[in-house]
């Protein structure tokens, strides 16, 4: 339990001198604003008696200085805890995708990839709520109250009973009652967006296929009845959050009335001065306005806890063996042979999808991987690739088992062209410089020449033209072409190539294969190894073989 605890806190805690600096300019934006409002009560109480000025020279500069205190603390506080905040996720966010990076492509199979987007996105922007609704407001609302009640007493020590009585009752019973009334409506809307996320995600990402299929519009309804239950859900905790505003109400209005009365005895009988009433009177208003700011805190740190549990269960995941980097030490050259003999392969917490596979590939050879859609071919050309590791047989690499090279060296040799190439957003520029940073426009524009898409940019913007959303902006027969570019760009030695025909016409499947084949042996001694379920394509390689359940 006190792990679970800490490892909440410590997840997004920031440790910068910002965050220490904003949440002392919290503290003192309390301070000043309870302070202002006494010291406006008591100035304007003593200048109805008609006094000296000098007599109300300090507190006319006290109200001054408490008032631009109040604005520049708060101004401080937004800056710097704001500040720390976006570090703190700017510092984690390269933490998960570093722990994300082994787990792709073959660890985030499925619905996962949707899961872990959301945990990307909703989820870490949760977690700057910590420094910023949670620790600011309680540490401001008790630093300010426990003044408040000490600076009552030195007063009256009556009325500072009854303020410290309604102030421990706001914290001991309001807060956590009001947390309560809205813990279920909370549990209910984080686990209700994270599944409206999840479905938002696999909409916009299969849209297409199940247009074509006709589930488009039971997904639309589904998404619908995901966002009602949202809304319910957003209602309820609305009805949490009036209940807690009326007990915080309820007790500033105990607290004005108990303070008012000790404070007018005391007046009467001559122990205070009358212009101390309106102090006593309007100090628990001020108090508590400040406390109004800590009553969403616990709501926020449940929101805040649940987030954070999601995220460190990212961050703790284990790598399963399917997935885990070769240990390697030794260099790798030019890649002559492949080979997998008698190999079970299978993804990570799932039953081997292959068995016994024996296959070959040589220099310069191109060779045909083909099944029926759920045979295999996929999780064979990630092993080939080096992303999934064999659960048993061997997978040699010049003669050599694969484990023994560092994962990086055989990285370099072996590209994989997935079935749905990812296209970023940005121009054509920017997606080929992923493979060679270092690369010049004129270089840019021979592989694009050399993959026939030289004049599919010439009039619009070239090097500059924006690709759009996913490649939105291109066809699926360009997007294959642009990642083979990149591909050439880098230089592997074997290419694989992935249902290169998933996004084209059937009549086009076949001249594509061909001219991707052409061009990528333009290379001297490049293997190829092309995946497909359509056998006919074997016509255009040298080998093939059938993979089946």
């Amino acid at each position: 339990m006190q792990n679970n605890l800490r490892n909440r806190i410590s997840l997004a805690w920031p440790k910068t001198r910002s965050f220490r600096l904003g949440l002392a300019s919290s503290l003192l934006q309390g301070f000043s604003a309870v302070a202002l409002l006494a010291t406006s009560a008591w100035l304007i109480s003593r200048a109805a008696e008609q006094p000296p000025v000098m007599y109300l020279m300090v507190a006319v500069v006290g109200v001054r200085g408490f008032a631009l205190g109040r604005a520049a603390f708060r101004y401080g506080e937004r800056i710097s805890l704001h500040d720390s905040a976006f570090r703190m996720l700017a510092a984690l966010r390269p933490r998960i995708f570093e722990k994300l990076l082994p787990f792709s492509p073959a660890g985030l199979a499925g619905n996962k990839r949707a899961e872990v987007l959301s945990k990307l996105t909703s989820d870490v922007d949760e977690l700057q709520n910590l420094p910023l609704r949670v620790i600011s407001p309680l540490a401001q609302s008790l630093f300010v109250s426990v003044l408040t009640v000490i600076g009552m007493s030195l007063l009256l020590p009556s009325a500072a009973l009854v303020l410290a009585a309604t102030l421990l009752i706001a914290f001991v019973v309001a807060l956590p009652a009001s947390a309560l009334a809205s813990k279920r409506a909370d549990d209910s809307m984080a686990s209700t967006k994270a599944q409206l996320n999840v479905q938002l995600i696999e909409i916009l990402e299969n849209q297409e296929l199940w247009h074509s299929l006709g589930w488009l519009q039971h997904k639309t309804k589904a998404i619908a009845a995901t966002d009602l239950a949202l809304s319910k859900a957003v209602t309820r905790n609305s009805f949490a959050i009036g209940f807690g505003q009326a007990l915080f109400s309820l007790l500033a209005t105990l607290a004005t009335l108990g303070t008012t009365f000790f404070g007018a005895q005391a007046v009467s009988e001559g122990q205070q001065p009358g212009v101390l009433l309106a102090l006593f009177a309007l100090v628990p208003m001020a108090v508590f306005d400040v406390l109004s700011a800590s009553q969403a805190s616990i709501s926020a740190w449940q929101k805040y806890a649940q987030s954070a549990d999601r995220v460190n269960q990212l961050l703790e995941r284990k790598l399963p063996e399917e997935l885990a980097e070769a240990a390697g030490q030794l260099e790798l050259g030019p890649i002559e042979t492949l080979q997998l003999k008698n190999a079970e392969i299978g993804y990570p917490n799932a039953p081997s999808t292959v068995s016994n596979l024996d296959l070959q590939i040589s220099q310069g050879e191109t060779l045909l991987i083909h099944g029926v859609s759920g045979a295999g071919k996929t999780t064979a050309a990630l092993t080939l690739a080096n992303l999934l590791n064999v659960r048993s047989g061997e997978y040699l690499i010049n003669g050599v088992p694969a484990d023994e090279f560092a994962a990086h060296e055989i990285r370099n040799r072996i590209g994989y062209l997935e079935q749905n190439p990812t296209i970023f957003k940005g121009t054509v520029r920017a997606n080929l410089l992923v493979a060679k940073p270092e690369a010049e426009d004129v270089e840019l524009e021979l592989v694009l020449h050399t993959v026939g898409m030289s004049g599919t940019f010439k009039n619009r913007e070239g090097l500059d033209t924006q690709l759009g959303e996913r490649g939105v902006l291109i066809s699926g027969g360009e997007a294959q072409r642009l990642a083979l570019a990149r591909a050439l760009l880098k230089g592997f030695d074997v290419l694989i190539l992935d249902e290169p025909t998933a996004n084209v016409d059937q009549e086009m499947a076949f001249e594509l294969v061909s001219d991707l084949l052409q061009i990528a042996k333009r290379q001297t001694g490049r293997a190829v190894i092309l995946i497909t379920h359509d056998e006919q394509l074997g016509k255009l390689t040298q080998k093939s073989i059938a993979i089946s359940r």
